[in-house]
């Protein structure tokens, strides 16, 4: 009896002295009567955030249209709308389709994604399955791409690339393109 009132006792102390030692921030910005002022670094100035790519060509009539396109170039997403839309919305249909975007560099104008176009389900069902999925092989072999966008007249195209960087027209690489061109047209539908 006398050893649970210390514990009890040591416990709540310690729980009160964390609060003192790691306070929240959270409740100090919420709560803070003033907020700092964003600092410019030097070497970076209001010239230089400009987008290269936004500024180099713009379509003539941004209309928000997407088409897919096959011919000599290969296969390919024609979308009519400024650069920094069409990035986010192909970030937003690959996180939509659940492909993994393993890094982006919108200096080149590239997303790099793990994708398996035979993704199997994960099973949330009996203990036996969850022991399979931690302890088994994985069921999904992903392959990486790369998804490039490319500025012209027309509007921003996107591409599919391999790790090498070659354009594909076919096979997975098609695969992809077409579930970023289904689901990219139903939002702009639902726009």
């Amino acid at each position: 009896m006398k050893l649970s009132k210390i514990i009890v006792i040591f416990s709540v102390t310690l729980v009160t002295a964390c609060s003192s030692f790691f306070p929240d921030k959270e409740k100090d910005y919420v709560y803070s009567k003033e907020i700092a002022a964003l600092e410019m670094p030097p070497n970076l100035s209001e010239e230089q955030t400009i987008d290269s790519l936004s500024v180099d060509v713009t379509p003539s009539a941004l209309t928000n249209t997407i088409e897919f396109i096959q011919d000599t170039e290969g296969s390919y997403l024609l979308i009519n709308s400024p650069f920094a839309y069409v990035w986010r919305v192909t970030a937003k249909a690959l996180t939509e389709r659940s492909i993994e975007i393993t890094d982006k560099d919108r200096s080149t104008a590239t997303y790099y994604v793990q994708y398996d176009p035979d993704v199997q389900e994960v099973k949330d069902g009996s203990f036996w399955d969850e022991l399979v999925f931690f302890f088994g092989d994985d069921p999904n072999q992903e392959k990486p791409y790369q998804v490039f966008l490319q500025q012209s007249e027309q509007g921003i195209l996107i591409f599919i690339r391999d790790e090498q960087g070659t354009n594909l027209s076919e096979g997975n690489g098609l695969r992809l393109l077409n579930s970023l061109f289904d689901t990219i047209k139903k939002d702009f539908e639902t726009d």
